[in-house]
């Protein structure tokens, strides 16, 4: 039998409890044994193995063939909406604050963390999955490369985390594990604020000067630090130090870089990947002046 002949077998093979197994491996089989796979049924393959583990009620496994199958068929909005299904919940939690570090900066993570629980203020602390994890029980290690170089992956993981696992209708404020809490009622106010606007906000980054070389001799890939970015700069963008999704916003970034992986390739800055994906969703920036405006200061 030719692939398209199998292949369509396979797709009308009614799921139960007697055919999951033999999906699975025919999935498998089809795939080891032809090399070109139109996107066409690569999608419907792994859409496939989605539903036998929705069946099982394997639901790790099924979101991930699910965001294959996305991936592999874009511009699908059926697909779409099943993944947006999935894992849709609703949250008492409105916004939530990111610090994002690495096993590196553990002590500046532990820092800012200690200043958020004593303003009661909700956060995580993320990290990539490559290094030790971060010693604290509001630590989550995404399944990215804890380097500098990996940022825009370790970011886009722990926003995906957040709607996913947290809920759909919550914003979160990403910063940098080496800023500092100087206003914590600020802060507070900020995030209310912030939540109910549902924008894109925060400091204005550089224009047509963005230094192409701001990534060098801090990547642990040394052929990185003497490779100029080349990415064109589509508009300024909010400066990765602390910036704001709110809930839609941020539902726009997973959904592009989960049906574009693409994306990543080349890119080093994370806030420049958002603030990239978030011109071709129609999502106009909003500035502020400075850190202390969400109530926040730089260094220690």
């Amino acid at each position: 039998m030719t692939f398209n002949q199998r292949a369509t077998t396979l797709l009308q093979l009614p799921l139960s409890p007697l055919t999951w197994d033999g999906i699975l491996k025919e999935c498998d089989r089809l795939e080891q044994e032809f090399m070109q796979i139109p996107s066409g049924y690569k999608w419907a393959l792994d859409y496939k193995r989605f539903q036998v583990e929705q069946a099982r009620s394997n639901n790790s496994a099924a979101l991930t063939h699910l965001k294959t199958a996305i991936a592999a068929m874009p511009y699908n909005s059926d697909i779409i909406g099943d993944y947006k299904e999935l894992v849709k919940k609703t949250s008492g939690v409105k916004s939530l604050v990111l610090i994002i570090s690495s096993k590196k900066s553990e002590a500046k993570a532990q820092r800012l963390a200690a200043q958020l629980d004593n303003a009661n203020i909700e956060y995580m602390i993320v990290s990539g999955s490559d290094t030790p994890s971060i010693k604290h029980v509001r630590a989550l290690q995404v399944d990215a490369p804890d380097s500098y170089e990996g940022a825009p992956r370790k970011v886009a993981g722990a926003l995906t985390w957040v709607y996913e696992n947290i809920g759909n209708n919550v914003g979160v404020l990403k910063v940098e594990d080496g800023m500092s809490l100087r206003d914590p009622a600020k802060l507070r106010q900020a995030l209310s604020t912030l939540a109910q606007e549902n924008g894109y906000v925060g400091v204005r980054s550089a224009n047509l000067d963005h230094d192409r070389c701001l990534h060098w001799g801090k990547c642990n890939d040394a052929k990185l630090n003497r490779s100029v970015y080349g990415k064109p700069v589509l508009r300024p963008w909010a400066n990765g130090a602390a910036y704001y999704l709110g809930a839609g916003p941020l539902e726009k970034v997973v959904l592009a870089l989960t049906r574009f992986p693409g994306l990543f390739d080349g890119e080093y800055y994370e806030d420049k990947l958002v603030g990239d994906v978030l011109v071709f969703e129609g999502v106009e920036p909003k500035f502020i002046n400075n850190y202390d405006d969400f109530g926040l200061t730089a260094g220690l």
